[in-house]
């Protein structure tokens, strides 16, 4: 029977995190640039493919656990709306748009009626984009070529839940079929207690109906299943860098992970790179041979290609965004001390302070706590797109400590009963992100109520559906004659 261990789980995530940024830079990249950094990009990823240290790991996963986690993972992604085949929320307006311009333009994509080339993180459409690209050379039809696009967007999607989902396995080191299951089915019903805030604290209107993460205004840290429906492309990809950095902690590859992080998702990696930087502080603090620590763990291979040569790019290609960082709002211009303190409570305080007095030394528990109190009061935009991205690794750290603590039966019963019963209130609100998609689908009787109003992000003012406001700056560059990326970089 098909099975494999945590070496094999490792080097399978790699490769399905490290293949994206690979494509961008042989195809974004002018020639005298794409061909020495893809050398290097080999380089550190068979550095880190070579390793073989992780095999001492004792967890394997068979063929019937697998099988279950595609199982679960084909109904996650298809309820999410991912393939073009269910329901899909608001933003895949914007989605369709981006994924619909990989497959129709030549790369790096350029906008000739905006006069701007496109940026934005859209690295999980590469791969699938790429392969929709060579199906078109065989279909000639961009209608037919689009929904086969999408077959193999679905497909990578249903891949990354699935290493997700095993990477869960290994954090709990659960080797029962039943468990990992239920581990993966609490995954996705994981979520701070929205249906109360919504309830009794909610000041305004929630724009999207069955929706109910918003009650907090300028603050939301996302269930994960509102992640998954609303923005899978940051979501899956850095809930498996995330995964992959609590489960193998090593400190050699952060370099390599950072980079693919950020080219996945901006904001969560800063919280990402926050939980490195803790982890490799508190190693070398209990290294007895700290000179070989500094040259082993931190200038490693990988780290320096990462750091030095591959993360440069990416931010060079980022910052050139419309968009960027406006200002620092302040936090309590929208709400106050006392509404900030019932948000931190409902969304994980609760959850921490039953299981604080057992994880209180575990370093990647206090920095998860930590940087969940603190998110809030980075506001960079105007919609607060930081606190819902950039909590998210923290509040995935978390939900793997919960479990643990459910599962663990030495823990006080009186504990563990209340645990779960905020865990079922939570599920609230992914079980209202499910019935969404079920409600419509119903009332419309049709399957597929695709958000794809915007069609195309060629045009020189792109109005979002509903609200009539200007969304241009979040997909293009401010002025790219003179950005250094496609000045000196691009193709």
């Amino acid at each position: 029977m098909l099975n494999f261990n945590s070496q094999t789980l490792f080097k399978i995530s790699y490769g399905y995190l490290a293949l994206p940024l690979f494509i961008f830079i042989c195809s974004w990249l002018n020639y005298f640039c794409a061909v020495p950094l893809a050398l290097l990009f080999l380089l550190a990823f068979y550095k880190i493919y070579q390793d073989n240290s992780s095999s001492l790991l004792d967890w394997k996963c068979d063929g019937k656990t697998l099988l279950s986690f595609g199982l679960l993972a084909f109904f996650w992604c298809f309820c999410a709306g991912i393939g073009y085949f269910y329901y899909q929320s608001f933003d895949y307006h914007f989605r369709n748009a981006v994924f619909r311009d990989l497959l129709t333009y030549e790369w790096p994509v350029f906008y000739d009626r905006a006069n701007t080339p496109m940026v934005y993180y859209m690295g999980f459409w590469l791969l699938p984009a790429a392969l929709g690209k060579l199906s078109a050379l065989f279909l000639h039809n961009a209608y037919w070529n689009f929904y086969v696009a999408n077959v193999f967007l679905f497909i990578y999607a249903v891949i990354g839940a699935i290493l997700i989902f095993a990477h869960l396995s290994l954090a709990l080191k659960s080797y029962s079929w039943k468990k990992s299951i239920l581990t993966a089915v609490l995954f996705i019903l994981f979520s701070g207690l929205d249906i109360i805030g919504i309830t009794f604290f909610r000041t305004q209107p929630q724009p999207f109906i069955f929706h109910l993460d918003w009650w907090a205004t300028f603050m939301q840290y996302s269930s994960f299943s509102t992640a998954m429906f609303w923005v899978f492309n940051q979501f899956i990809p850095l809930a498996l860098i995330t995964l992959l950095i609590f489960n193998e902690r090593k400190i050699q590859n952060f370099g390599f992970l950072i980079t693919t992080a950020l080219f996945f998702s901006p904001f969560p990696t800063a919280s990402i790179g926050i939980f490195m930087l803790a982890y490799a502080f508190q190693q070398f603090l209990q290294s007895t041979q700290k000179n070989h620590f500094i040259f082993t763990q931190i200038f490693s291979i990988p780290n320096i290609i990462g750091v030095f040569w591959l993360l440069p790019v990416c931010v060079l290609y980022f910052i050139t965004n419309s968009e960027g960082i406006d200002r620092l709002w302040y936090i309590f211009d929208q709400t106050s001390p006392w509404r900030l303190l019932v948000f931190l409570l409902l969304e994980f305080l609760l959850y921490a302070l039953i299981i604080a007095p057992t994880y209180k030394k575990h370093l990647f528990f206090v920095t998860a706590v930590v940087l969940l109190c603190l998110i809030p009061f980075f506001r960079i935009d105007q919609q607060n797109n930081f606190c819902m991205r950039a909590s998210l690794p923290p509040l995935i750290i978390l939900s793997v400590y919960i479990f643990r603590f459910v599962f663990d039966t030495a823990q006080k019963r009186w504990a563990r009963i209340l645990l779960i019963l905020l865990l079922i209130v939570g599920a609230v609100t992914p079980a209202f992100e499910f019935f969404r998609g079920a409600y419509f689908v119903r009332k419309q009787h049709q399957l597929n109520l695709v958000a794809d109003d915007i069609y195309t992000l060629n045009q020189k003012v792109v109005i979002m559906p509903d609200f009539g406001w200007s969304a241009n700056h979040q997909f293009t560059a401010k002025d790219y004659h003179t950005d250094i990326f496609w000045k000196y970089l691009a193709e």
